[in-house]
């Protein structure tokens, strides 16, 4: 089934940091070259500009690992209909902007999950819903989502 990731993801599968996380999103992303993930290139440009932020000796690294991950998963390019329908999102569920933005292109490609710590866990909306692949609840769900067919 189709997913797509938000950028706490892409973080955590390089920041050792916090290792049950980084275990799991590293589980995530090894498994998705496998799998019908697709990639925002929202998601991918907040992933880079955290890393530059908070991790700015590790960018070079991130920025070779987001090339990587763009030839396994082509992004899906933020036009100015997903800003837009973003913005309508954002207001209308009451929703961070650029958690809408991903939401948009994400679902332009018909994205089932939307794997994310930083929304409501189980929140389904047109389609698509929200799961927290960090809270061991979703342990199953996400092995699930994970399967390969």
């Amino acid at each position: 089934m189709r997913f797509t990731v938000d950028s706490n993801v892409l973080v955590y599968a390089l920041d050792a940091g916090t290792p049950d996380k980084h275990v799991v999103a590293v589980d995530i992303m090894i498994r998705a070259s496998m799998l019908d993930m697709v990639l925002t290139a929202q998601a991918l440009a907040e992933f880079l500009a955290v890393i530059r932020r908070k991790y700015s000796e590790h960018f070079a690294a991130a920025l070779d690992q987001a090339r990587r991950w763009t030839v396994l998963f082509p992004p899906i390019a933020t036009t100015h209909d997903h800003v837009v329908a973003g913005g309508d999102f954002a207001i209308r569920h009451k929703l961070q902007f650029w958690d809408s933005v991903i939401w948009q292109a994400a679902a332009s490609k018909q994205a089932v999950y939307f794997l994310s710590e930083d929304l409501q866990d189980g929140l389904s909306i047109n389609g698509m819903t929200v799961l927290n692949p960090f809270n061991d609840d979703n342990a199953s769900l996400l092995g699930e989502v994970l399967q390969e067919d």
